[in-house]
């Protein structure tokens, strides 16, 4: 009973006096995506057309940018493919000129800082009707999950050590998961007494929704395997968040947890971009057309437009992630994220991704409990620093490592304590560069 108070009057009274205007945004969403696709292409021409005249008007970088390149924004009003005209925007474009990309009339604005597992962070900015619409979506993406307000979930969360907080702050943040029906499941490293911990504590509540980076799931569910316990349905559904997820990580969760995979696809620029349908595979994320223009591309980098953020307009900003984008009768849909460039190693002049190490390791070596690919600062060749199951396969899996990769790679053996996370969320990642630290 308690679930249903919480979520049906508690929560709904504190985000009404919090944030008034979410709601009216959420009811959009949900229509939009019953309208006709003709009537789909009128909002989002208008959309972009609106923020392109307010962009040449009064943001100082755009409007150099629109000058330069020719784009005639009224042809945006036909076809939106006319927003290509201008150029790629970068992360480093954004550090370079972020004052110029600042509206002076949508005050205030509030600093989002990327996560620096990629590099150096950079700080973007919203404005507050950007930041109504980052929410609705969440909410949006949280009912395609099949998540009601009245479900319990779980959002796994890395142990970091920042002291106590004040008292009010830690009131608030007890009050705001409290009428989410939410609990954190601390992870802050992959050893036996954490991975042990954390499947103790999935299996004492009965929640509809686990939420967090696919990496720590993963390694619970190889725990799962690794003890022999009999695969049980600890939660309903299992929604990655903060990193991409691979096949095989979604083979092995929904073994081993006996919960159905969705997706969702977002970063610290746009909030969520895109989320999978209940009917859809894990591999096809549905793009929130309402708020994006995603451009159309082959297994390419993906390149974003958002309608929504005046305070800090991002036209055509390059996420840094690949994958396919196609426009389809019912909408735009995002195909085979692949995860992004810096989780694509080279070793001895060949690219390799990340699911191709790991499918090495799992398949073919056998016998890695975990392992992380490493460059490390004034060394251009990477370390395999790997984690082993049985402390005495070191000679087998240093030799099949060795005999498959004999240049360009070389290989550490280390303890599940030894496992590196980078940036303020502390991620854990496959392939860790520190040479940009």
């Amino acid at each position: 009973m308690i679930r249903y108070f919480n979520g049906l009057i508690l929560y709904p009274l504190l985000e009404l006096r919090a944030r008034p205007n979410i709601n009216p945004k959420l009811q959009e969403l949900r229509q939009f995506e019953s309208l006709s696709a003709s009537e789909k292409g009128r909002i989002r021409k208008e959309a972009a057309y609106r923020l392109l005249s307010y962009c040449k008007a009064e943001i100082p970088y755009y409007r150099d940018a629109i000058q330069s390149s020719g784009l005639d924004i009224e042809k945006v009003r036909t076809d939106l493919k006319h927003i290509q005209d201008l150029p790629v925007l970068t992360k480093a474009l954004v550090r370079e000129h972020s004052e110029r990309m600042k509206s002076s009339s949508h005050p205030p604005i509030h600093p989002r800082k990327t996560g620096g597992s990629t590099g150096q962070s950079v700080l973007f900015y919203y404005d507050q009707e950007g930041l109504d619409w980052t929410s609705a979506i969440n909410l949006r993406a949280y009912e395609l999950a099949g998540k009601r307000k009245w479900h319990a979930d779980w959002h796994i969360s890395a142990e970091l050590d920042f002291g106590i907080p004040p008292f009010k702050a830690r009131f608030m943040d007890w009050l705001k998961l409290f009428s989410q029906n939410r609990k954190r499941l601390m992870v802050g490293a992959f050893t036996d007494e954490l991975m042990e911990r954390a499947y103790r504590e999935l299996r004492s509540r009965d929640a509809f929704l686990v939420q967090g980076h696919p990496s720590s799931m993963y390694a619970i569910a190889r725990y799962i395997e690794r003890k022999g316990y009999r695969p049980k349905r600890l939660f309903q559904v299992f929604e990655p968040s903060g990193e991409m997820i691979t096949p095989k990580m979604v083979e092995t969760i929904e073994k081993y947890t006996l919960a159905k995979v969705v997706n969702r696809y977002g970063n610290a620029e746009f909030g969520v971009m895109a989320h999978t349908r209940p009917s859809d595979p894990y591999n096809k994320l549905m793009v929130f057309d309402r708020t994006f223009y995603m451009e159309p591309v082959d297994a390419g980098s993906l390149v974003v437009t958002s309608f929504t953020n005046y305070g800090f307009p991002l036209l055509r900003y390059e996420t840094g992630d690949i994958g396919t984008v196609k426009n389809e009768a019912s909408g735009t849909f995002l195909y085979d994220i692949q995860g992004r460039m810096h989780d694509v190693i080279l070793i001895d002049g060949v690219e390799y991704a990340t699911h191709f190490i790991m499918d090495f390791f799992d398949h073919k070596v056998r016998g890695i409990r975990e392992f992380q690919i490493v460059y490390r600062k004034d060394e251009e060749t990477p370390v395999a620093r790997i984690v082993l199951e049985n402390t005495n396969d070191r000679e087998r899996v240093l030799r099949e490592t060795v005999h498959r990769f004999p240049r360009g790679l070389a290989v550490e053996f280390i303890g599940m304590e030894d496992l590196i996370f980078t940036g303020w969320r502390q991620k854990f990642r496959h392939i860790v560069d520190l040479r940009q630290s």
